[in-house]
This record gives structure tokens, sequence and C-alpha cells, in this order.
């Protein structure tokens, strides 16, 4: 079924692609035929890549997206709220990996499980689908470097119409820079606390003198210390890119993308928020009860390449393949389970295991065409495409296998009976949790006892979307998207199931600066989450309503939205509560989960604003409220906070202060939420069982100097006023502290 299902859904689209060509090449011509006389022309559309970048735009905010629905839209023309986070905004706030980009991102909340694994939600729900320059990424990709990028695109609810997947939560697409025609580039370095420093280098080269044919290299390297005892990180970020006008028409690119993060003392989970007496542990921020050779390690290697065809009639062409192959290897042993005796330092047990390989390979193909065509003598605009993946997975479990220090005591089952044992493999608790020095063992070697192969996702599916100009101020965009899935572990065919995702969008401009819109469209969401036995969990279904205003103020340089949604989601996945007590793990070291068969509701509000308030005076700003109506079995989302704020601004000082003064800017931001709660089906007798993080803001401030055109530096201060907070509660029993205050210089020259 599998190569089946792919020829047949890339087949479709193909040939979908040249009638819709030769169609419109006809209808061109019979309408310039009928109307040369009367007919006025229209203005010629180009799609450039050269259009929508931000890099050195000097504004926070973008022209247009075509996330949501292929069709190239400005942000005003979207039927659904988007969010940009530009090159500016990232250069200014030193927004260099992912988790800060999206915390920085109005509307969307970050939280960590443990060092090395964080979770992106919005609009109740968590944001499974990550893509790069519209493919999705590989499951088991590290957090990427911000660096490759020259804009992070968010698009609120659900947008299953052309990812593959859709969930009503949001979409983010990272779009990477491009060469440049010209010889351009830079080079930065920064210092932050804790010994960090990272330097980076990107340049354009022509590789012809037109720059008809032209590249990009680039790569970033960061190593350093943490708030965390134990804790260090370093990474390698690196892309090369050629890109080639091949003729006037066509336009073609490849690369190579590389991901590398190698932490040591890599924290498993929480650190616990109760003692075993039901008092508040309230352990201080740099706790950890890692070992220090702990590891996650990941790494993520993607070929990517597209071809864009432009044709005589402003239609255009385009393919893309992607290739990833996401690795992980765990080599850990944590004090994650139980609760602290604060009298004898007794109480806590440790989890240890080892993944030596978690291996995910995908493969993402597209292949759509847009362009405008005439009806009723008003032009209006079709795409047609196909698109979809395959991923295959690997994973190979193992057990520690290393002498235990007088740290621990260890026992193992004989004949059902626990005695006593020094490998750090076995079941072990800590002696003392307030003399831990993160030295458990030497680095141990592991025994591997389980492999796993054959896990196999694949979603295919063709896909079409027609905005049609009904009048000068009224725009229908309707589209639908049809969808196979199957997903196996190897055994027996999980699940394999097909869909239709319709989706309608609308637009009404009252005047030159307000638009009203309204959108809907089905869920659709395939899940990567397996249950205690290993098998894939039936896909998530659901439906997303949204409408609201956008206002495009001061000359177009700042868009203002309010928006409000509606979201219905069926057959949530939730915990396996008695699988995960019971100590049982997935293949790929996951907690295993459930289809509940039930649903979640979610509706709620958001204001934001983005872009320029003068030309030196960039400000981003944002409210949401997020109401989540639960079921029985599926729980309302307390985790995540019910009013989120986030307001950042910088500007220029005016030339009329003093002479030079212009050379400074400076910002200052504010991020603040409403309180998450965590109800405990375990803790301590003597608490009240909720783990809770009251409401808190977070400031942070930069100034910047600019020595000359090609010269500047920053100055960025993090949580400005040192506030302690938690970024995540409940995960088994315990919280994650956010970071503390943090200083960063940055020094950056451009040619």
């Amino acid at each position: 079924m599998n190569n089946q299902l792919k020829q047949s859904a890339l087949n479709i689209a193909i040939k979908s692609i040249l009638i819709c060509g030769a169609l419109s090449q006809s209808a061109f011509a019979q309408e310039e035929n009928l109307n040369a006389a009367s007919s006025a022309v229209l203005p010629t559309i180009k799609v450039s890549a050269e259009d929508e970048k931000t890099e050195g735009s000097q504004s926070f905010q973008a022209k247009s997206s075509r996330t949501s629905s292929k069709l190239k839209l400005s942000l005003k023309e979207t039927p659904q709220s988007v969010s940009v986070i530009t090159r500016e905004q990232i250069e200014q706030r030193n927004l260099n990996i992912i988790d800060d980009v999206l915390a920085a991102t109005p509307g969307v909340t970050v939280t960590k499980n443990d060092s090395e694994r964080s979770n992106y939600s919005a609009r109740g729900y968590g944001i499974s689908n990550r893509q790069i320059d519209g493919m999705p990424i590989g499951e088991n990709s590290p957090r990427v470097d911000s660096f490759f990028f020259d804009r992070i695109e968010v698009v609120k609810g659900a947008t299953g119409l052309t990812g593959a997947t859709g969930n009503p939560s949001a979409t983010i697409n990272m779009i990477r820079k491009r060469p440049a025609k010209e010889l351009t580039g830079s080079v930065a370095t920064s210092f932050s606390r804790w010994n960090t420093i990272r330097n980076e280098a990107d340049v354009s080269i022509p590789l012809t003198a037109d720059g008809s044919v032209r590249s990009r290299v680039m790569a970033a390297r960061r190593e350093g210390e943490s708030y965390m005892d134990y804790y260090s990180l370093e990474t390698l970020a690196a892309m090369a890119m050629v890109e080639a006008d091949i003729t006037d028409k066509l336009t073609g690119s490849i690369g190579f993308q590389y991901q590398d993060n190698q932490p040591r003392g890599s924290t498993w989970g929480t650190v616990p928020y109760w003692n075993q007496d039901g008092s508040l542990a309230n352990l201080p921020r740099n706790f950890s009860l890692a070992n220090r050779w702990n590891t996650i390690s990941q790494s993520d290697k993607t070929v990517f390449a597209d071809l864009t065809y432009k044709f005589d009639n402003n239609w255009m062409i385009k393919a893309a393949a992607s290739h990833s192959l996401s690795k992980s290897f765990w080599l850990m042993s944590y004090g994650g389970s139980g609760f602290p005796n604060q009298n004898d330092g007794t109480g806590v047990g440790v989890w240890s295991a080892s993944y030596p390989t978690v291996e995910s390979k995908k493969t993402s193909l597209e292949l759509f065409a847009s362009g405008p065509f005439k009806l009723f003598n008003r032009e209006h605009e079709l795409v047609i495409g196909g698109n979809g993946f395959d991923r295959s997975s690997e994973s190979i479990s193992g057990a520690l296998d290393g002498i235990a220090s007088n740290q621990l005591t260890c026992t193992k089952k004989v004949n059902e009976v626990n005695v006593p044992s020094n490998n750090i493999g076995d079941n072990c608790v800590i002696n003392d949790w307030r003399t831990w020095n993160g030295n458990a063992t030497v680095k141990p070697g592991y025994k591997i006892t389980a492999i796993n192969k054959d896990d196999k996702q694949q979603n295919y599916g063709v896909y079409s979307t027609l905005k049609l100009n009904l009048t000068d101020d009224l725009k229908l965009i309707v589209g639908g998207r049809y969808s196979e899935y199957s997903a196996t572990n190897g055994t027996k065919s999980d699940v394999k199931t097909d869909a239709f995702t319709p989706y309608f969008g609308t637009t009404y401009a009252i005047n030159d600066i307000v638009t009203a819109y309204a959108s809907y469209t089905d869920m659709f969401n395939p899940s990567s989450q397996k249950d205690r036995n290993n098998s894939f969990l039936e896909p998530e279904t659901g439906k997303s309503y949204e409408a609201g205003l956008k206002a495009s103020l001061l000359d177009d340089q700042l868009l203002a939205t309010a928006a409000a949604f509606w979201s219905k989601k069926e057959n949530v996945a939730i915990r396996d509560e008695e699988a995960i007590a019971a100590g049982i793990k997935t293949n790929d070291g996951g907690d295993p989960m459930k289809a509940s068969g039930e649903g979640l509701k979610i509706e709620g509000f958001e204001l934001e604003a983005i872009g320029r308030i003068t030309p030196t005076w960039n400000i981003t700003a944002g409210y949401t409220y997020v109401n989540s109506i639960s079921s029985e079995t599926v729980k309302a989302s307390t985790t995540l906070p019910q009013n989120l704020v986030k307001i950042y601004t910088n500007f220029k000082l005016p030339e009329q202060l003093w002479d030079g003064a212009n050379k400074f800017n400076i910002g200052f931001g504010v991020n603040w939420q409403s309180e998450v709660v965590s109800k405990s089906t375990s803790a301590p007798k003597n608490s009240d069982g909720y783990v809770r993080q009251d409401s808190y803001f977070l400031a942070s401030a930069n100034m910047g100097y600019t020595f000359n055109e090609s010269f500047s530096a920053n100055l960025q201060v993090n949580n400005l006023f040192d506030e302690k907070y938690y970024q995540q509660v409940g995960f088994y029993n315990g919280v994650y502290w956010g970071e503390p205050r943090n200083v960063t210089l940055s020094l950056r020259a451009k040619f």
C-alpha cells in the first residue's frame, strides 16, 4: 500500500497541475480575446523569495506568508492569526534557538520536561506540526538553531490543508535564509553568564559574475555551562546552499543542514516539589540529581532541494524534497522518583536507562502549482498540489552496566527476591540526596536489551485551494485535502486510515484600514505517540473556527489583529498513568500514551500588534485568553496559562538628544502569564495534591550601539529582575526551574 499510496497521490497532483496549466493558458487566451477592447491590464504577480525575506528589513513585520494555504497572501489577507518573528527581532533579542523564538511569540507557551525536552503549546493544545520551508521535520530532531532562518512563521489554528497534518494549536514554519546575488556576510560572537561563548559566521558568495549561480555557507558554535549543577552544552549548527537561475524562468536550489547538540549532566525529568512529609521542598534553582556524564545527545542531517518554474501567464510550479536523519543517544541515571526526606536525606530513587540508538529517517516530497485565472472579468487564484512524508525509525534499548559508588544503594531481583547489587543499572536509591555530587559512578557502559527496527509512518495527500475575488472587497478562500495515512510497528498494521479535510475562509475589506475575516477547517492529526505495546495511536480529529479583524495602520507599517477562536478535538491522546506508574517506557524512551476516545473543547480570543510605529521604533505585543473545557477523561489544560501577555519594543534614540544619539537603540520587554496548576494522583499524604506556579512576569532589556554600517554591539539582559519561576509544573510530581537572570554581550560585523 505504501508505494502505491505515494505514487497515486503524487500522480494525481502532477496530472492536475499539468491540466490546470493548460487550462489556464487557454482560459487566459480566450478571456483576453473576448475582453481585449474593454479589460484593463491587471498587475503582474511575481513570486519571489527575495520579496518575502525579512533579513535586512530592520522591521518586526513580515510582508506575506504561504504557510496556511500555499497562496501568497499578505498577513492582512490571511484568514487566520499569524505571528512572525523576523530576522531583525531574532538578532536584536539574541533569540538563538527555537525555544527562545517561541517564548517571544505571542500566544505560544514554552515548557520543559527536563534539560533536553521542550514542549510548545498554543490555544490550549500542544504544537505537533513543525516545518522547515513547509516540509515537516523529524520527530526525533534536536532543538534547532535559529541561525539558519530568515524568519519563523507561527500560523494559529489548524493548517491540515497543506501541511499533511492538522492541529488546532498552531503550525511552526521556519523559513531558511537564501543566497544573495552579491558578496555579503557577517560574523558575530557573544559572551553570556555561566562561561557561555557563541560564535557565528555567515557568507553569501556569487559563483558567477552576475550572481545567477550563488551560494551561502554558515556555521554557529556554542559552548558553555548552566545555572544547573553539572550541566554543560556544546552545539554545532551549519548549513550550505547553492541556488541557480537555470533560465530566466527556472530556479533551483540544493542544500545541506546540520545540527549537533552534545550536553553533559542532562536531567531526566524535574526536581521534587514536595518533601516526604508533604511540605514544599523549595530546592534551589541550581539543584540537580543528575550524574556528570549523563547525556541525551541529538543530531540531525537534512538534505533539501527545490525547483521553481514561472510561466509567462504568472503561473508557477514548484517541486521540493527533503530527507532528514535524526539521531539521539541516551546514557542516563537521574534521581527522579520519590520524595526527599529533609531530615536524613533518603527518599529519592534513581531512574537509569540507555538508548544507544534512537534513529528517525524522514523523506518529504511536495509538488504544487499556483497562479491566476480570469472568470466573470475578475482575476482569481488557484493552488493545486500534493505532498507527504515517509518516516521510519529504529531504536535500541539498553541497561546501564557500571559499579555504583557509595552514594547509592542498589538491589536486583533473584527468584523474585530483592538482593544487594553494586550495578548502577539495577534498582538504586540515593543514600543522602543532600550530599549528592553527580558522581554515582564513573561513566558506565551498557548492555543491549531490545532492538526495534520497523516503526514506519506514511502520510501522503493531494490538496487544492481556490481564492475567489468576488468583489473588490470580498474574497473567498475554499480548499480541501485528501490524505491517506498508515503506521506500523513492524508486527502488524496498527493504523490505516484516510480523511478529507475541508477549509473555508473569507475576508471583507470594511475600509482601506480594517479587514474582517473568518475561517473553518477540519482537523486530521496522525499521532507519533505510542501505547504501552509500542503501537501507534489512532489519529486525532476535530474542527476549528476563527473570526476576527485585522487593521493595517501607520501606512501599512503596523498590523493589529483581534481574533476569537473555537475548536474541538476528538480522540485526544492522554498519558497512560497505570503503565507509567509501573515504570513502562516506549521503545524510544517516551511515556506510553493511550487514545481517550473523548474530546477537548477550547475557546478564547487574542489581540496582537506587530510592526513599526515610526521608521526607527518597532513593537510586538500580544494578549491571549484560552478557556479549556474538559471531559471526565481528558483533563482541562490547567498546566497552560489561561492568560498570556507578551510585549517587546525597540527604538533608536533621536539625533536631537545629542550628537550620535541615533547610534543607540534601546529595547524593553515583558512576558506575563496567569497561574498554572497540576493535580497529582500520587502526592504525599499531608499535601493538598496540587503543584502550583502563581502568576508571574519576566522582564528583559537590551541596548545596542552601531559603530558604523559594518559593526555593532548589543547588551541583552533576560529575566531582568531575577524572578524565580517554574517552567514546568507537575511532570512526575516535580517542577522545572526557569533560567535566572542572564546577561549577554554580542558583537556583530557585516560586509
